[in-house]
């Protein structure tokens, strides 16, 4: 694989004491996926992707309140397996735009 300049700065985004959730913009099919799974798979114990273009469904996840504690309940009462441990687990929502909130 090409080293992207696009994994190092995952890379220094997970180690920042003061990270906030990441929005990765850029041209359709040019491999942002990919690379989000690839650092999630060498950096993390636990990682979860919500694809709202392959299932509509998780939509739903973001009707009614947008608390921390609310989103984290919807998403392991809907997606199987969910593991969402602090600081373990990278949530990867892919396709966003599909999903208006």
């Amino acid at each position: 694989m090409l080293k992207r300049k696009i994994y190092d700065d995952l890379i220094r985004w997970k180690s920042r004491e003061d990270k906030q959730c990441l929005v990765v913009k850029g041209a359709r099919q040019v491999g942002k996926t990919f690379i989000i799974e690839l650092f999630a798979r060498e950096n993390y114990k636990h990682y979860l992707t919500l694809n709202f273009e392959k299932n509509p469904a998780y939509k739903a996840i973001f009707d009614g309140d947008l608390d921390t504690e609310t989103l984290i309940k919807q998403i392991s009462l809907r997606v199987s397996g969910a593991e969402l441990i602090p600081g373990e687990t990278l949530l990867f929502l892919d396709e966003i735009q599909s999903c208006p909130f």
